[in-house]
This record gives C-alpha cells, sequence and structure tokens, in this order.
C-alpha cells in the first residue's frame, strides 16, 4: 500500500478516524480483559497456572506472525476488505471463546481470536495512512490511535472486573459482538478500498518461523514455573530460538521480505520499535500481577479490583492527544519517549514502595500513553510512503510481542519470586496465595519485586529508545539508498511521490 490520498473533506476525515478506531477497539481491549478473570477461570474452569497463562497470552503471541501475513494481504486485497474480514472473525472468536467449556477450548478460541485481530490491527494503521498523508493531521489521528492502544490495554481488566461483577466470564468476550455489529456498517459505507497496483509475493514460511519462535521463547520463560525438567522444557525454547535466527536470515535474504529488516536502518524508527515493545511489556506484564495481587493478595472482588485500576486507562487515554498538543507546541515531539518513561518509572517506584498508589497508576498509564503515541508516531512517519504497509506490520509486532513477551516475563518473575518466599511446607500455586497470610505476604513481596523490575526496565528503555545525534547521521550515512525520514512527528510535511493504485 503506497497511495495516502486523505479522504475529500476535512471532516469525512475526522468520521472515518472514529469508525477506524471503533474496529481498533475490542482487538486493543483483548489484549488485557482476560487478566481479571485468572481467578475465576481457575474455580469455573479448573484451569492449572501454566494453563490460565497460555490462555492469556497465545492471543499476543500469535498475532506476532499473523500480522506479518495480513499486513501485506491488506496491500494485496485492500485494508477496508482485510478490515472487515478481521471483523468477521474476530466476531465468531469472541462467541467460541465465551462458550468455552475448558482450557484447552479456551486457548484454540483465542488463538481464532488472535487471527480476527491481526486482520484488523495492521488495517487499521494504513487506513489511517491512507486517510491524513504525512502532514500534521497524520500525527493527531496516530496519536489518536496511541491512545486508544495504551487505553485499551489498561482498560481491559476495569471492564471485565464490571463485568464479572454482574455476568459470568464468558461476557468478558460477548461484549465484543455489538462494537463489531456498529463497525461493520460505517466500514462498508464510509470507507474506501485501494489496493497496490504493482502486488509483493506472497509466502507462509516467514509468518511460521516468526509464531514458533516467538511461542518457544515464550515458552522457555514459562518453563521456570514447571516443576521439573523434561523433553518439552528442552526441545521446545531450542526450536523456538532456531526459528528465529531462521527468520531473521530469510528476511534479509528474501528480495521482498515479510519483514522490510532493512527499514532499521533509519534511527528514527529503530528508536520507535524500541519505545513501543519495552513499555508495552512492562506496563501488560505489570498489570496483569496487579490485578493478581489486588484479588489474591488483598481479597478484593472483581469489581473493586476494576475501581482500583481506574486512574491507569484515564490517564492514558488523554495522555497520547495531550501530550501530543503540547510537545507539538514545545517543538520537541520526540522528547516524549524520556518523558513518559519517566513519568511511568516513577508511577512503579510509587506502586513498589506501597505510598500514593492512585497516583502512581496514573503516572503510568500517562506516560505509557505518551510513549505509545510518540513511538507509533516515529515508525509510521519514518519509513516512507511507498513502504508504509511494512512500518504497519512493524509496529503491530512490536506492539503484540511486547504484550505477549510481558504476560510470560512477569508472570513467571511472579510465580518464582512467590515460591523462593514461601515459608517451608506451604503451597506453591499462587492461586493459593491467599489461603493464609503467611502465603498472602509471600505474594505481596513477589508482587512488589516484579514492580520493582517495571521501574528498573523502563529506566533502561530511557537509554535504548533516545538515539544520539551521532547515530542519526551514522544511520543515515549507512542507508544511502533509502528515502530520507520525514520531519519529527507533528510537523508539517510534504509528501514524496507516490504510486499509482487501483481503488474499489
Amino acid at each position: 500500500m503506497s497511495s495516502t490520498l486523505p479522504v475529500v473533506g476535512t471532516a469525512r476525515r475526522w468520521l472515518v478516524l472514529t469508525v477506524v478506531l471503533l474496529c481498533f477497539l475490542p482487538a486493543a481491549v483483548d489484549v488485557t480483559i482476560l487478566t481479571i478473570t485468572v481467578p475465576t477461570l481457575a474455580h469455573e474452569l479448573q484451569a492449572s497456572p501454566t494453563e490460565l497463562l497460555w490462555a492469556v497470552d497465545v492471543y499476543s503471541l500469535l498475532m506476532v506472525g499473523l500480522v506479518l501475513v495480513s499486513g501485506p494481504l491488506g496491500d494485496r486485497i485492500g485494508h477496508k476488505r482485510l478490515l472487515l474480514a478481521g471483523l468477521g472473525v474476530f466476531s465468531a472468536a469472541s462467541a467460541l471463546c465465551a462458550v468455552a467449556p475448558g482450557p484447552p477450548a479456551l486457548i484454540g478460541a483465542r488463538a481464532l481470536l488472535a487471527i480476527g485481530a491481526s486482520m484488523i490491527i495492521p488495517a487499521t494503521l494504513a487506513l489511517i495512512r491512507q486517510t491524513f498523508g504525512d502532514g500534521r493531521d497524520h500525527a493527531v489521528a496516530i496519536g489518536a490511535w496511541s491512545a486508544v492502544a495504551a487505553g485499551a490495554s489498561a482498560l481491559g481488566p476495569v471492564a471485565g472486573g464490571f463485568l464479572l461483577q454482574h455476568f459470568w466470564w464468558g461476557s468478558i468476550f460477548l461484549v465484543n459482538l455489538p462494537i463489531v455489529a456498529l463497525a461493520v456498517p460505517a466500514v462498508a459505507l464510509l470507507l474506501r478500498n485501494e489496493v497496490e497496483s504493482e502486488r509483493q509475493p506472497w509466502e507462509a514460511t516467514s509468518p511460521l518461523l516468526s509464531m514458533v519462535g516467538f511461542l518457544g521463547c515464550a515458552y522457555a520463560i514459562i518453563a521456570f514455573t514447571h516443576d521439573g525438567v523434561g523433553i518439552p522444557e528442552v526441545v521446545l525454547p531450542a526450536a523456538g530460538l532456531t526459528a528465529l535466527v531462521l527468520f531473521v536470515r530469510r528476511q534479509q535474504r528474501m528480495p521482498n521480505p515479510m519483514l522490510d529488516l532493512s527499514l532499521f536502518r533509519l534511527p528514527g524508527l529503530r528508536a520507535g520499535v524500541v519505545a513501543s515493545v519495552l513499555p508495552v511489556l512492562v506496563m501488560v506484564g505489570f498489570e496483569l500481577q496487579l490485578v493478581q495481587y489486588l484479588q489474591i493478595a488483598k481479597g478484593l472482588s472483581a469489581e473493586a479490583a476494576a475501581l482500583y485500576l481506574i486512574p491507569m486507562p484515564l490517564a492514558a487515554t488523554v495522555a497520547g492527544p495531550v501530550g501530543g498538543l503540547l510537545l507539538s507546541r514545545l517543538g520537541q515531539p520526540r522528547a516524549g519517549v524520556p518523558a513518559g518513561l519517566l513519568l511511568a518509572a516513577t508511577g512503579y517506584v510509587l506502586a513498589a514502595s506501597g505510598t500514593v498508589v492512585p497516583l502512581g497508576l496514573a503516572l503510568i498509564g500517562f506516560g505509557h500513553g505518551l510513549v505509545q503515541m510518540v513511538a507509533s508516531n516515529l515508525i509510521m512517519t519514518t519509513a516512507p510512503s511507498s513502504q508504509a504497509g511494512a512500518a504497519a506490520g512493524i509496529e503491530s509486532v512490536a506492539y503484540e510481542a511486547g504484550a505477549g513477551l510481558g504476560i510470560a516475563v512477569f508472570g513467571t518473575v511472579t510465580t518464582v519470586a512467590y515460591r523462593l518466599l514461601l515459608p517451608p511446607g506451604t503451597s506453591s500455586s499462587p492461586l493459593d496465595a491467599g489461603a493464609s497470610p503467611e502465603t498472602a505476604q509471600a505474594f505481596t513481596d513477589a508482587f512488589h519485586t516484579t514492580t520493582w523490575l517495571a521501574a528498573a526496565l523502563t529506566l533502561a528503555t530511557i537509554l535504548l529508545a533516545t538515539p544520539t545525534r551521532t547515530s542519526t547521521r551514522s544511520g543515515t550515512a549507512t542507508n544511502a539508498s533509502a528515502p530520507p525520514a520525514p520531519p519529527d512527528p507533528g510537523t508539517s510535511s510534504t509528501p514524496g511521490r507516490r504510486q499509482p493504485n487501483k481503488r474499489t
């Protein structure tokens, strides 16, 4: 997809954005909405801690590979058609998740849900690029998309908590159906379908290697929670690492790679990817442990835990538009990354120390929302217009890889820390942490350990996601064949030459 011709009429342009964000909302919420149901599912479905972790995590991990298929597919058939197909699959999978009779069925239905979401997410990014071009309005639109991404991730457990209090656990999936029912006719009537004139080759090996790689790596992390070491604990991590190496080598050698690694020569895009992956990893992983801590160790109901979390989604939702406007006026749009990370790190420190926790959650939400907005804008505007589809794929892979690995990493760290802190002779399952004051205290200490880890990783990201002037110049010099990167997000720019598209 190379066209970025704007929709005629300013009012209609913003109406298109509203529809696109409505389509994106349920896919983003479902990354985290299942986290608050962990204690309920353990009781209702008799699920083990490992099964619960996979039920939550398979959604994001599978999308890492699936978006590599769906992004180029949208360039071939048009992103409007891809979006409509994704909404159809997503709604059917939501119904299957709601009636799953056991953990294996739920994990399988969540995998199907990932297929639908993998069509929706890159299609929404590409449609925004088509509609708004490369100018100042595009930065505002990406800021709105990022606000939904960050706000929805934080909102998931909140919405799930209120639904669990009044309905059965399957209602957290059925709530997607009315949203899809509203979005489908709006997409069909309002959006236009644009098909790339020059279609690139399409193959299945690359996404398969990507999915095997990330699933294998996640299994390696989760295996630390297993009792003993068997053949799967050795073979599956080795297979995952091998698949990732083969995936990278394949992308470097293919004339038309599904994930164009040459774009990483652009310092702005590299910084955007780091600023997307690591903060998402930290926030999603932290939130999973927070909702379990509130319900298991503190004994709160699902609704009470949801109320406790509200400062995070509220702050994350306003961070994108408010922070983007402020940084644009100051003329320092990229300063949002270190500023947001510092705010989030401060919030994690407050949460870990147990002081002014609501303020800490608000700082975490606002900081991550601000970082996500700048990171998404860097990725989508640094890439040339002719590679907007590839940039959308990178953005989607970065977000889902961060979410999937965050759930695995923080879930494993909390479980291992909990076992180490347990009094001798007590249960080793975190799901039983509320059985006695001693186990509850062990889980509390384990949660604080992971929160300090979140603060440390957030601070480390500041160094990794802020390119120096020297690296920027060297990156430009070594990429003489690549088109020049556009100005910083929030500044006006003139779109370059575009290849003709077919509209249907």
